[in-house]
């Protein structure tokens, strides 16, 4: 706007004809101050305001409320035209104002739409009128944007439409009733089909007029409800349609304004068939239920014969194993030594076919539980490959070890079951003169265990199912190799129970075959303070109690353990047990779980309750092995729970000092 005046440069022209301000009448001149005044509310008025010459239509001023909705700069429209800037979207709307100005007639309310520097396109209502401006006429333009409002009428009128379209549309019936009298206001396709009236005969009638309502009580408490609470939920009726067939139906209803007065939406779920299905369940329900049980009792039964069969198959290997054990120890001549390592594979071979075995039926049942923690998996990879080459077992074979550190979360005994079939398996189809290679390494947070061989390899119609049971490669009539297609089996469900996957390779026959182990890996645990060497305490003679009611098992487990040097009594029951301790007061003692009588869990609950016997050593030794057993041995105060046959390597571990209690 143009420097400060002494006297106003805005004043209004007296029209032709008007009564109340004739041309001839002077006005009354403005008292001081008054155009800085005029000034400010130019300049501060919220309300979009632009001054245009009436002859050139060039643009004189505007406020700041013009050119923050515009986006354009003072000197950027000072002088042009609001035609240059390309402001008006539609030229007729402009000619529309132009006209009434030129004719003495103000504009009021004329609803235009005008295009920003942006190039946004705003509705507004443009109010305009001729007014003097440092003695030219000028046209003064007073705008009010209504983009919002306007788009908020447009997408209330699209709202509207689609509401009606998806009203129509919907496959539930649908209406729509005054809530002041219930008369159809509005009524679906579907609501007509499944009346069975007409929309004619529908539209304007109460439904209790048409005999829909089978019960009046229904509608009575429906009503209230949604005069209450606005909204009904889930409300069940029984409505009678026009054929006189009575439907059960669910009722959700909402109260709108609808044509300008309360009404009531309303969609209605047709359930009787649902109701006659779930009255057939209901009768079926009891047959249902005692087939579960009888699956139950099935399953029960099962897991019951597992548990009696690992019993039953563990005990007397384990009295072998001992008594191999015993023997590896006596025998002096070459030959003796050769039986008894005869006997010894062939036991171990007898023993992991029963453990595996036993793990695939708990695996099927999802009765194996992991015990976890942080574990190496190179150096637990190691010891199996060193266990491997002490049993002698490939002293035929060239094993390699390969990669580096790389930490799991896992069952440390589960992942060795893992490893030592993956080796087993590797050395019965790998020939004499062969290599195994076993790596380990970190892959972007994966910890990836391989087992790989230059053996017979895998035939690629084999490669997609290796993994399930019972699957093998071809075996001649003398089944050499032997195995019961177990292994692999037993190796994918653990490596997956750990959240990980396993998977197979082969370049085809004759070209060796490739296993790999995918795990999350975790950050190496801290070492405890006591892991040097230095720090484990040195093995020490024992005083160890055995009760074992099998008298094979009792001795060869006497006699293993007395070469071991500890000085050893035994007892054939639970109670013989209870009285050894008090005259013997060993520091250990291994015990039956399933001795006669007493059993061995009874036996550990008493020994915990005495204050004179309450820190011996308990370790269960049995040949129940599930992991409900090893949380019972747990619960009844046992330090650890060793499944028979028991490795001679493991007697260190069973008659150690006391550590908190863990299964195995």
């Amino acid at each position: 706007m143009r420097g400060h005046h002494t006297r106003s440069p805005w004043t209004l022209p007296a029209r032709a004809g008007n009564r109340h301000t004739p041309r001839s009448a002077p006005m009354t001149p403005p008292g001081p101050g008054f155009g800085e005044k005029l000034r400010a509310v130019f300049g501060l008025s919220p309300t979009i305001l632009c001054l245009t010459g009436l002859a050139d239509g060039r643009i004189r001023d505007a406020n700041d409320a013009f050119l923050s909705t515009s986006g354009y700069t003072r000197e950027e429209i000072l002088g042009r035209t609001p035609v240059e800037l390309g402001l008006w979207v539609d030229p007729a709307e402009r000619e529309e104002g132009r006209r009434n100005i030129r004719a003495g007639r103000p504009v009021r309310g004329q609803e235009c739409r005008f295009r920003m520097k942006s190039g946004e396109e705003r509705v507004m209502v443009l109010s305009a009128d001729i007014v003097q401006f440092d003695g030219e006429a000028c046209i003064l333009s007073a705008l009010t944007d209504i983009t919002d409002r306007t788009r908020a009428e447009t997408a209330l009128r699209e709202s509207e439409r689609r509401f009606m379209v998806a009203f129509h549309a919907n496959p539930l019936p649908m209406s729509i009733t005054s809530l002041a009298d219930q008369r159809h206001l509005e009524v679906n396709e579907a609501a007509i089909r499944h009346s069975g009236y007409s929309r004619e005969e529908m539209m304007g009638r109460r439904k209790a007029d048409m005999g829909l309502w089978v019960a009046s009580e229904q509608q009575k408490r429906m009503l209230a409800l949604l005069r209450k609470e606005g909204r009904v939920r889930d409300f069940e009726v029984t409505f009678r349609t026009r054929a006189g067939e009575e439907r059960r139906m669910l009722v959700n209803s909402e109260v709108i304004t609808f044509g300008g007065e309360p009404a009531v939406l309303s969609v209605s779920l047709d359930i009787t068939e649902r109701i006659q299905q779930e009255a057939r369940a209901r009768e079926e329900q009891e047959q249902a239920e005692a087939q579960a049980r009888a699956l139950r009792a099935e399953a029960q039964a099962k897991d019951e014969f597992l548990a009696m069969l690992g019993h039953e198959l563990r005990n007397p290997l384990g009295t072998l194993t001992n008594a191999v054990a015993v023997l590896e120890r006596l025998a002096g001549e070459e030959t003796m030594r050769h039986v008894v390592a005869i006997v010894g594979r062939q036991t171990a071979h007898l023993a992991h076919l029963v453990d595996d075995l036993l793990d695939v039926a708990r695996a099927a049942a999802g009765k194996i539980e992991l015990a976890l923690c942080p574990v190496d998996l190179q150096a637990l990879a190691g010891r199996c490959v060193d266990a491997l080459v002490q049993a002698g077992r490939a002293a035929r074979h060239e094993v390699w070890r390969e990669g580096g550190r790389v930490h799991v979360h896992a069952d440390a005994s589960r992942l060795e079951q893992v490893i030592n079939n993956l080796l087993d398996n590797a050395l019965k189809y790998t020939p004499p003169g062969g290599r195994i290679t076993v790596s380990t390494e970190e892959d972007e947070g994966v910890a990836v265990l391989q087992v790989r061989d230059t053996g017979q390899g895998i035939r690629t119609d084999l490669l997609g199912r290796i993994f399930e049971l019972f699957v093998q490669e071809p075996q001649s009539l003398d089944r050499s190799r032997g195995g019961l297609g177990l292994g692999l089996a037993l190796v994918k469900r653990l490596v997956e129970l750990h959240g990980g996957s396993v998977t197979a390779w082969s370049a085809g026959p004759g070209q060796g075959s490739e296993f790999t182990v995918r795990l999350p890996a975790v950050a190496a645990p801290e070492a405890p303070a006591d892991a040097s060497p230095s720090a484990r305490a040195t093995p020490r003679p024992r005083r160890v109690l055995v009760v074992e009611d099998s008298a094979d098992a009792r001795q060869s487990l006497r006699m293993l353990l007395e070469l071991a040097g500890h000085e050893v009594e035994t007892s054939e029951d639970g109670p013989a047990g209870l009285a050894q301790v008090d005259t013997f007061h060993p520091d250990v003692a291994l015990i039956d779980l399933g001795l006669p009588g007493m059993d061995g869990y009874t036996v550990a609950q008493e020994l915990r309750q005495r204050p004179e016997t309450k820190s011996i050593r308990l370790v269960a030794v049995t040949g129940y092995g599930q992991a409900e057993d090893r949380r019972r041995a747990l619960a009844a105060g046992f330090d650890l729970h060793v499944t028979k046959p028991v490795d001679a390597s493991m007697l260190e571990e069973m008659l150690g000092p006391a550590t908190p209690r863990s299964g195995r």
